[in-house]
């Protein structure tokens, strides 16, 4: 029976690497260097950041002179205009009619200026809401490492657990065997057998879960050999020195989120301005070069006037200033400023929004943290007392004084006492850790 019990353990609870694939091993700054490269959401945030700024440059080179340029070429038959005589012909005509120009806008109403500051604050957005991106992936990767951590820790209890009861449950079988105990005491202990086999097989299946949840994240092929380097936890375990105001205004300076916000609003700004240029007049100034050439051309002698001496003395050269006033456009100015002041408005909301919303999250994680931490140190104490109890009932057991009713209570109340301390350090280093995360600090455990 006792060789039964151990290979039924080993086949079903000892973990097995396989040969089909490799052991994958990873420390939690691979996991987050491995999460940021490969992360798709991450690398959207990285090209709308980089369109952002493309289109900054764009709003700038329009500050520049427009230069345009081209050449016509063309056949006229039968009677036509000599564009070079301005007289009739009946002649095949070959002309051509070659041209540059260029426009300059000197003034309407600064909303280029304005264009410019509005994308100048989209693309300073964009790139607080990239690093916003990678703060959050951080944090979720440590989530998730802390969970398959948990998890693992938990899988290793279980085992823990089913081999102290297999222990006894083999001394019980031959104490039943030779009629030395109550039947009963060796099935209550199998019973609790087949509890924890059960609990074995729950944390295993959470575990891989818990992994797999991981591995998205990280945006890589799962591989059910993944191993994770264990934390030196005890560091992470020390009290946590600041207040939450203290946080809150720490992350009002410095969070991504909010510097993105307050930067829309800005744009929004710039754009309730540049919309409102519309209504004053724009002032350009044009230049332009211009020539001719026609095969009718000729000189005193009658000669054929060649292709580029003809550009030469047909040179023509034009200056100009324009001015377009505005004065109705089916209320398209009007209406494009309501609508940019709405945006306006729109964005004040969300920039006070976010820092309400920042306030709240500080103070709901600082309450979490100090939550978590008195139930750890509870839970300490508590793993310390019922060790004790279980040590001396189960010597109390092995010397036939005391039932298996009150073996299985003891070590059931040890059990959960050993599953909840581990839960909880993890969950306790976790909140402190999204406490530095609203402060901006390293998350780099």
């Amino acid at each position: 029976m006792r060789t039964l019990f151990l290979i039924t353990y080993l086949a079903l609870f000892v973990p097995s690497t396989g040969f089909s694939q490799d052991i994958v091993r990873l420390n939690l700054n691979q996991c987050i260097d491995t999460a940021l490269k490969n992360n798709p959401d991450v690398l959207r945030k990285g090209i709308q950041y980089e369109s952002s700024r493309i289109n900054w440059q764009q709003q700038r080179a329009n500050l520049l002179p427009v230069v345009n340029g081209g050449v016509t070429h063309g056949l006229n038959q039968g009677r036509s205009i000599d564009p070079l005589t301005n007289t009739y012909v009946t002649d095949q005509v070959f002309y051509a009619s070659p041209y540059i120009g260029g426009s300059l806008l000197l003034f309407n109403g600064l909303a280029l200026q304005n264009i410019i500051k509005q994308y100048s604050f989209v693309y300073q957005a964009a790139k607080q809401e990239e690093q916003q991106a990678k703060n959050d992936l951080v944090l979720n990767v440590i989530l998730a490492y802390l969970q398959v951590l948990t998890n693992q820790d938990l899988y290793g209890l279980a085992i823990t657990q089913q081999q102290t009861t297999v222990e006894q449950l083999v001394r019980l079988e031959t104490l039943n065997k030779n009629g030395n105990i109550a039947p009963g005491e060796y099935f209550d202990l199998k019973g609790q057998y087949a509890n924890d086999q059960l609990f074995a097989i729950n944390s295993a299946n959470s575990l891989e879960n818990s992994k797999v949840l991981l591995v998205r994240l990280l945006n890589i092929v799962y591989n059910k050999n993944l191993l994770l380097a264990p934390l030196s936890t005890e560091q992470f375990l020390l009290p946590y020195e600041i207040s939450p105001e203290e946080v809150y205004q720490t992350a009002l300076q410095n969070f991504a989120s909010v510097k993105a916000a307050d930067l829309r609003k800005q744009s929004a700004d710039m754009e309730v301005r540049s919309s409102r240029s519309a209504f004053f007049p724009s002032i350009y100034f044009n230049t332009a070069l211009a020539s001719n050439f026609s095969n009718a051309a000729r000189d005193v002698q009658n000669q054929r006037i060649g292709y580029f001496n003809q550009f030469d003395n047909n040179l023509s050269k034009s200056y100009n200033i324009s001015i377009s006033i505005p004065l109705f456009n089916s209320f398209k100015t009007k209406n494009r400023v309501s609508l940019a002041r709405l945006n306006q408005r729109d964005n004040e909301i969300i920039a006070q929004s976010t820092r309400t919303q920042l306030q709240q999250l500080t103070e709901q994680a600082y309450f979490n943290m100090t939550a978590s931490e008195n139930r750890y140190k509870r839970l300490k104490e508590q793993v310390e007392a019922y060790s004790e109890s279980f040590r001396t009932v189960e010597i109390r057991f092995n010397a036939g004084v005391v039932n298996s009713v009150d073996y299985l209570i003891a070590k059931n109340n040890l059990d959960r006492a050993n599953a909840n301390l581990l839960s909880n350090r993890y969950d306790f280093i976790l909140r402190k850790k999204i406490l530095d995360f609203y402060q901006v600090k390293p998350l780099n455990l």
